[in-house]
């Protein structure tokens, strides 16, 4: 994927970007590549049930990567515009170094309370993490109410820092 096609695909997956700022991190990070993957649960596709999307980016230098790293939590971070029904908290992620971790989640009461009526209910686990240049995010999604959970996110973030640490 080229640049262009990265910054085009990466906006609308974000939570509230900065299309210029955006940019400059990923520019000033020295882009070189990016991938996405995407996998549901179960022997046939729900789309409203949970799903696991996968991303790299690969950047010139680990400085690099660690910045990008910090600018995709900041975002992962911030409440949905127009919206207060998210509720969004930070977690530690053990056993990958440096990893960061941020749950969102929006019930349908927080939604009747505080949102829009295009909101959805849902439940995510976010977990970054670099290796040397490169950023690995995970982000487990589902329905709230059970279907994805904290250790889930962990078991999967962990077994893929474990595949691509080679252990």
């Amino acid at each position: 994927m080229d640049f262009d096609e990265f910054i085009a695909v990466l906006g609308p997956a974000l939570i509230d970007p900065d299309e210029e700022e955006m940019t400059t991190v990923f520019q000033e990070a020295g882009f070189k590549g990016a991938g996405v993957d995407a996998r549901f649960f179960g022997e046939t596709h729900d789309p409203h049930g949970p799903h696991v999307f996968s991303s790299f980016i690969e950047l010139e230098s680990e400085d690099g990567a660690t910045s990008a790293l910090g600018w995709l939590e900041t975002d992962a971070m911030k409440p949905c515009p127009n919206s207060c029904a998210t509720r969004v908290s930070s977690f530690g992620v053990d056993g990958i170094p440096d990893a960061r971790g941020v749950h969102r989640i929006a019930t349908a009461q927080d939604i009747e309370v505080a949102g829009t009526e295009s909101e959805q209910p849902s439940d995510s686990y976010w977990v970054g993490f670099t290796v040397g240049s490169v950023v690995y995010v995970m982000e487990l999604h589902g329905p709230p109410g059970g279907s994805v959970s904290e250790e889930q996110s962990q078991e999967i973030a962990s077994a893929y820092y474990d595949r691509l640490k080679g252990n």
